[in-house]
């Protein structure tokens, strides 16, 4: 009797808490709005949408994906009009979500019972800090980290280049020719490029000193985001003045950055995704910003109801697996096949390793512009401004 009253009280318990409201994964829905790169972007978008569709088939929420950028206030209302629980944007357009749409409200404010995540920006916090709607979710790389990683493996390369790499394939400048010098693009002068800037003069920094050397840092943070004549031009100024590696953060710049490494015989690094393969050989590694790592963290914690995202900023660093560098497959391919040269790169590797470890543990405490942080260049012992 006393088993049967045990049972009866489990299965009654099992109807409470359905009753009371658990979630039905498949009864949410879940909206995503690429940026203006556009869904097959490679990268930032298309890794947002593979995120989703992990989270639609693991835990049958409903998704749709909205592939046009050009009105985002619009499409962030269409959706909430439609009873979508969670949204994600991803385009750098907040003012309508946030501040006003025009109406004299917020779209937060205008949709409180839908939760609506940002990408790359404290949009949802005022100047003394505070969180502005409680239905806003905001989301930062910490790709600082993951720059402070390229610096260092640029600077390892270029001090190693002769042993690395076949001088009939490369024409690197010499390291008492001027070789000791590296280059950085950015679109716009924003903390969304800076962090990744100053990341990187910090991590060629890290190695200089540690070797004693100098190094020479050209920097250009007005590029814009589209190939042109003129940032090619830039960029193989950059190469013809001495600079063995050029890191670029500036969209659709990218692509001249690597042709012109392609075409002067040196190197280049990207950034978002994996571009290592776009142009092989010519690109060392990319800074990824691994979106599906935070779309589906953020549905799985919206499905839990015991987790409250709303108001929240979640920050996804290296330990997270959202931002690093590449696994270097692509120009390892490239290292001479020499005992010294193939004993060298495991090195590299190894102490590349080894410093992730010490960004990881807080060991090494990298300049984070998204957090409003400035890098003072007078701190760079080993690291002058050329330009």
């Amino acid at each position: 009797m006393k088993k049967i009253l045990v049972t009866i009280f489990a299965l009654m318990l099992g109807f409470t808490l359905v009753a009371c409201g658990e979630t039905n994964p498949e009864d949410v829905k879940v909206g995503l709005i690429v940026s203006a790169a556009g869904a097959n972007d490679n990268g930032y978008n298309q890794f947002a949408i593979d995120g989703l569709n992990q989270a639609a088939t693991e835990f049958g929420v409903q998704t749709q994906v909205v592939n046009t950028a050009e009105d985002v206030p619009g499409s962030l209302e269409t959706l909430a009009e439609d009873g979508f629980d969670l949204i994600f944007t991803l385009e750098y357009n907040f003012a309508a979500l946030v501040t006003d749409d025009g109406s004299g409200q917020s779209l937060a404010e205008k949709y409180p019972d839908t939760t609506f995540v940002t990408f790359n920006a404290f949009a949802n916090t005022d100047e003394s800090g505070a969180t502005i709607h409680e239905n806003v979710v905001e989301v930062l790389f910490n790709v600082n980290e993951g720059s402070f990683l390229a610096g260092a493996l640029a600077a390892l390369v270029i001090e190693n280049h002769e042993v690395l790499f076949d001088s009939t394939e490369y024409s690197f400048t010499a390291l008492d020719q001027g070789g000791r010098a590296v280059g950085f693009l950015g679109g716009v002068q924003s903390a969304g490029i800076t962090v990744f800037g100053y990341g990187f003069a910090q991590g060629v920094e890290y190695i200089a000193d540690e070797l004693d050397v100098q190094y020479d840092l050209y920097e250009n943070y007005s590029v814009g985001f589209g190939a042109s004549q003129d940032n090619y031009n830039t960029i193989d100024s950059y190469y013809d003045n001495g600079v063995n590696v050029v890191f670029a953060a500036a969209g659709g710049v990218a692509t001249n950055m690597r042709n012109a490494a392609s075409d002067n015989g040196k190197l280049a690094i990207d950034v978002d995704a994996n571009q290592d393969a776009q142009v092989p050989g010519s690109v060392l590694t990319s800074v990824l910003k691994n979106t599906d790592i935070a779309v589906y963290d953020l549905v799985e914690k919206f499905l839990d109801e015991a987790v409250e995202i709303g108001g929240e900023t979640y920050f996804y660093d290296l330990n997270s697996g959202a931002t690093g560098i590449t696994d270097l497959a692509t120009i390892e391919g490239y290292i001479q096949d020499t005992t010294e040269a193939l004993a060298k790169w495991i090195e590299i590797k190894d102490k590349i390793a080894d410093i992730q470890d010490d960004i990881s543990d807080g060991t090494i405490d990298v300049v984070d512009a998204q957090a409003g942080e400035e890098l003072d260049y007078n701190t760079l012992d080993h690291v002058t401004k050329a330009n």
